[in-house]
């Protein structure tokens, strides 16, 4: 991929939503990467309004439980995961 710049936040996201969605269609797996809670979160919402199924992982303990779980399913055909960069710790 080349590198895409972007004036504002919410054309990166839209950017991000439109690259998940074409995966999504091709039954590939996705993982989003967000370097904050808040991000996840804001991604979580616009894969919501598109109807995209999706796995979120992040910092907030009602998560923490199905993590693993998550972490597994990740690579399956379609599976869409959103992780902050410190979700996952301690699953292996």
């Amino acid at each position: 991929y080349d590198t895409e710049l972007y004036f504002t936040a919410r054309e990166k996201w839209d950017a991000v939503l439109a690259e998940v969605y074409h995966c999504y269609q091709e039954y590939r797996p996705v993982l989003v990467g967000t370097t904050s809670v808040e991000d996840s979160e804001l991604v979580s919402r616009m894969l919501t309004r598109q109807h995209i199924p999706h796995s979120l992982l992040n910092a907030r303990p009602k998560y923490a439980a199905v993590e693993a779980q998550v972490i597994a399913q990740a690579g399956r055909a379609r599976a869409v995961t959103i992780s902050t960069s410190m979700a996952g710790r301690g699953t292996d």
